[in-house]
């Protein structure tokens, strides 16, 4: 489970970040790299992320 919180993590952080500068600059692609980079946080990281910190508690 920590493998799987960390690589999502820093793959859809990286995504989001990219998209922000698509964003910035007027590329197209930006819009859907947010929605898909915001999305993969929420949906993917955040509840990876929560198991293992309440495993790790446990």
């Amino acid at each position: 489970m920590k493998l799987i919180a960390y690589i999502s993590g820093s793959l859809f952080t990286s995504i989001t970040l990219l998209s922000m500068l698509f964003k910035i600059m007027h590329w197209p692609g930006g819009a859907i790299g947010l929605i898909i980079g915001y999305c993969g946080l929420a949906l993917i990281f955040v509840p990876s992320f929560a198991v293992y910190r309440y495993n790790k508690i446990k």
